[in-house]
């Protein structure tokens, strides 16, 4: 007896190891895997655009340059807990630091997609399925088609599968704050693994990085409580999903309001309008960025959600994107400027990278025991793999202008405290044609008065060289009067680079402006007596003003 009692110790145990090894052989797979697509997603190097306006405050505060004089730095941030984590991160660890923390981000994001998709029915658990799974969704995603694609085309089409309408993303080329929307697909995939509270909490938590997700999270917030709360069984849970998500989004919605808020109805108003229909239509105005691609988009993620029909959290999507699109209309046909800055549209942002991972998932069923997948799906991500690494490595994507190089490394190398530089900025015309598109694997767009496109050049000056900047078209702020004031300098540079520089007001005006340094095109320079060129090179002369 005692023989058999240990043979039969020993055979638990021998199990018990087992399993914790095929445990941890699961979670290394799974990690290799989430390496794989980050290294094939690629990520842009520093200061590349949007970056130059949600790394500011944090670069400011982390004592970079002379970040901290300049004027957009001291507005209000409309991200104060992403501006923290920035500022703390760079002190530690510098540009390291930023890319790190995109990489793991990455790695959330396909990690959090691919526990999600083991909740479809009948999800098979073969490596075939896992590994042809993620050949297929890291495909739609990769540097290296996204490229392939501009080169034979012209244009970024599988883009389209993972950005929502309106150009809106979870993924964008580096570290922002929206990048921080990969917590709405956690949520959702702990959701479908019957996990109602950590989706709840994980859903919240996006809205402490990126206030912008306020509605898409509480459209899917309110999605998860409505469909808990079809079985009475689940009211304490849904409860539960209320109260914990109201006490993480009260937090926000107060900064949000106290902060940004306005006791003047005139300039609340304008402000609004500036911002919808001067600087972002694109995102904002519904005749500008509805395209035909869009429509497409809009019956991907119909087909994606009506394989998950059947689901819970399928119908928490579909619940949620019924929500949106109402809301999307009552915009359109109320024309209301603070409805399209609340952007309905972009639970899409959410809808339509998980309608990919729906499909993929659905594909890879179809070969879930097929011999010779795994092998070709190993090659398939190894080779998407190096071509993200060849794009990094080579400068293949993430296109900036070359030729102020130079300019950037002599301010960089001789800017000094109380200094501010004006630069030849302008209003693109980005109300004109149709559609949204990505540009990050196409030529840098170039400052012609006709693109419909903002342009790069110079979007990097003040955070590549720490030297406070007058104004750019890039980076804005939020509140109403800063919005004016950051109108009204936009305004005022566009003037001045009209002509008039020997006026004899004009070098009062810079310098009641505080400029001390005037930029301008080698191919357009400026004549005017107090104008002192101290740097030119093929492309830029810096002027300093007397």
């Amino acid at each position: 007896m005692a023989s058999a009692s240990v043979m039969g110790s020993g055979s638990v145990s021998g199990s018990c190891c087992l399993f914790g090894l095929g445990r941890a052989m699961r979670w290394g797979e799974t990690l290799l895997l989430a390496v794989i697509f980050a290294v094939a997603h690629t990520q842009s190097p520093l200061f590349y655009s949007n970056q130059n306006q949600y790394l500011l405050h944090g670069l400011a505060a982390a004592g970079v340059g002379y970040l901290h004089e300049d004027w957009l730095a001291n507005t209000r941030d409309p991200t104060p807990l992403f501006s923290w984590l920035v500022a703390v991160g760079y002190r530690q660890g510098g540009s390291a630091f930023i890319h790190g923390a995109y990489f793991l981000l990455l790695m959330v994001y396909f990690i959090s997609v691919r526990w999600l998709v083991t909740a479809i029915p009948p999800w098979p658990a073969t490596a075939a399925a896992r590994w042809s799974f993620a050949a297929v969704f890291t495909a739609a995603h990769a540097a290296g088609p996204r490229l392939l694609s501009v080169a034979l085309t012209g244009t970024d089409y599988p883009w389209y599968l993972q950005c929502g309408v309106a150009n809106q993303y979870l993924l964008g080329p580096g570290l922002q704050p929206s990048a921080f929307g990969v917590l709405l697909v956690s949520g959702l995939a702990a959701l479908a693994h019957r996990h109602p509270l950590w989706a709840a909490v994980l859903t919240a938590g996006t809205c402490l990085f990126h206030p912008t997700y306020l509605l898409p999270a509480g459209l899917l917030l309110t999605a998860y409580v409505l469909v808990h709360l079809q079985d009475a069984r689940q009211g304490p849970v849904a409860g539960g999903m209320v109260l914990l998500a109201t006490l993480m989004l009260l937090p926000v919605m107060a900064y949000t309001v106290f902060t940004f808020g306005s006791a003047n109805p005139h300039t609340w108003s304008e402000a609004q309008r500036i911002l919808v229909e001067v600087r972002i239509p694109h995102h904002a105005v519904i005749d500008r960025w509805f395209a035909g691609i869009d429509a497409l988009q809009l019956g991907w993620v119909v087909l994606g959600l009506y394989l998950v029909r059947s689901t819970p959290w399928g119908k928490a999507l579909m619940l949620a994107a019924a929500g949106g699109l109402t809301l999307s209309l009552m915009q359109y046909w109320t024309q209301s400027h603070l409805l399209a800055l609340l952007f309905p549209w972009r639970i899409s942002a959410v809808l339509v990278p998980v309608a990919t991972a729906i499909i993929s998932a659905r594909l890879a069923m179809q070969v879930a025991t097929t011999a010779w997948v795994l092998p070709v799906a190993g090659a398939v991500l190894a080779g998407l793999g190096l071509a993200g690494g060849a794009v990094m490595a080579l400068g293949w994507g993430y296109q900036m202008n070359r030729d102020e190089e130079g300019l950037l490394g002599y301010v960089r190398e001789h800017v000094q405290p109380g200094q501010t530089y004006l630069l030849p900025v302008r209003f693109p015309a980005v109300r004109q044609g149709r559609g949204t598109a990505s540009t990050t694997f196409t030529p840098a767009p170039r400052p012609r008065p006709d693109s419909p496109l903002i342009p790069v050049d110079l979007q990097r000056f003040r955070l590549a060289t720490g030297a406070p900047i007058y104004v750019d078209f890039k980076a804005i702020p939020y509140y109403d009067l800063e919005v004016l004031e950051w109108y009204r300098r936009m305004q005022q540079c566009e003037q001045w680079y009209a002509g008039g520089w020997d006026s004899p007001q004009r070098r009062d005006q810079l310098r009641c402006e505080g400029i001390t340094h005037v930029v301008a095109p080698a191919a357009q320079p400026l004549t005017a007596y107090y104008l002192r060129p101290v740097y030119h090179d093929a492309a830029y002369v810096v002027y300093r003003v007397e």
